[in-house]
């Protein structure tokens, strides 16, 4: 009778707890995906105009085009031993420098507001043309150290991201897939893989769309600035690699780290990024796979990697996990180093790199055997 009793009156207990920890967790949910992000980009605006960052130097090549000068500097000019606060040249495809002149005509710290404003916008933007819905998602996004990164130095990370994500929307639509991809590589040249991924999709006319309109807005850009800059460029890339290749966290610097030289490091990561491309058009398949394996080898081959490229991996999770599950909180893991150059330390290199595999991988897992997401026509 006794632990009849002892039942009955324990029995409210259990509801109860249950209802506080279904509270509890709603509660950490808006304060860690909702009230987070506002209070980290309340902050960027408030100190972004104070500080040197990517923004001012695409703001000067956007004046230099407007006033005729070249945004380049010369390979010569460039210091032996760059300060890495300080230590930004433009050294983009001028697309880039042709596209920032609307923000050109804005005073600096107007136009670095609104400039932070769109890499936000394009963020959500991205993640709703890949299907997501879910407005956890979105706050595991914003309060990740890629797209923190990325707004916090004026990269144009966020734009890239919307690019692949259009791409990926519109993948059987020709000519807006081909124009979306041409607009990705030629903005930032790590992300050429991702023409693979027309081309191994079979999308041939997409592929050529994309090739053909690549070399015409190059070369229409270049012609804006009296292809200032042209003859230089290969060795401005060049001399960019070996002073800051070594101080960012790609496979490139890892190897210079272990004692490699520069033509081996970067023979090694284009060696490495060719068998993954063979192994992704041997082993995968399906639209999903085979475009997070291109974005994969865009961040594997690539000399220069900074934390903001990372943005990039929100398409593979978006693809495997239109809902939020732990996959979201992968970037996170982001945060143990965002502190800028490596100092050329392994540790810190290899770390970031097998997170980054890590993420990668987990997004392919994932990926496997599931429905393609609707095409828009």
């Amino acid at each position: 009778m006794f632990g009849r009793l002892a039942a009955t009156a324990a029995a409210p207990a259990a509801p109860s707890a249950a209802r506080w920890s279904a509270a509890a967790a709603r509660c950490s949910a808006v304060v860690f995906l909702g009230v987070a992000p506002v209070c980290l980009f309340a902050f960027l605006v408030t100190t972004l105009r104070h500080h040197p960052s990517d923004f001012t130097t695409f703001w000067d090549s956007g004046r230099a085009v407007l006033h005729g000068r070249s945004p380049y500097p010369s390979p010569q000019s460039l210091p032996a031993h760059p300060d890495p606060k300080t230590f930004a040249p433009f050294v983009y495809p001028p697309v880039a420098a042709v596209a920032m002149l609307p923000l050109s005509l804005l005073p600096f710290g107007v136009a670095i507001v609104v400039f932070l404003l769109v890499d936000l916008a394009a963020v959500a933007l991205a993640l709703r043309l890949l299907g997501v819905t879910d407005w956890r998602c979105y706050g595991a996004a914003f309060c990740s150290a890629p797209v923190f990164a990325s707004a916090g130095v004026g990269a144009i990370s966020p734009l890239l991201l919307l690019g692949v994500a259009a791409a990926w929307r519109y993948r059987d639509h020709a000519v807006r897939a081909g124009l979306l991809v041409a607009y990705v590589a030629t903005a930032k040249l790590f992300l050429w893989p991702v023409w693979l991924w027309l081309v191994r999709t079979r999308r041939f006319a997409a592929a050529a769309v994309a090739a053909g309109a690549a070399v015409a807005g190059v070369l229409g850009a270049w012609a804006a600035i009296g292809f200032a800059g042209l003859h230089d460029y290969p060795a401005l890339l060049g001399r960019l690699t070996r002073l800051v290749g070594p101080e960012s966290y790609s496979p490139y610097a890892l190897g210079r780290s272990l004692g490699l030289g520069g033509t081996t490091a970067q023979s090694a990561a284009y060696l490495a990024g060719a068998a993954a491309i063979a192994l992704a058009a041997w082993r995968l398949s399906g639209d999903r796979r085979l475009l997070t394996a291109a974005l994969g080898v865009s961040l594997l081959m690539t000399p220069i990697l900074w934390p903001h490229y990372l943005v990039v991996l929100y398409v593979p999770i978006a693809l495997a996990r239109r809902r939020f599950s732990p996959l979201w909180l992968a970037p996170l893991a982001f945060w143990i180093d965002v502190s800028g150059w490596t100092s050329g330390s392994p540790a810190r290199i290899a770390a970031l790199l097998a997170l980054t595999a890590a993420t990668i991988g987990m997004a392919l897992q994932r990926q496997s055997g599931r429905d393609e997401l609707p095409v828009e026509q």
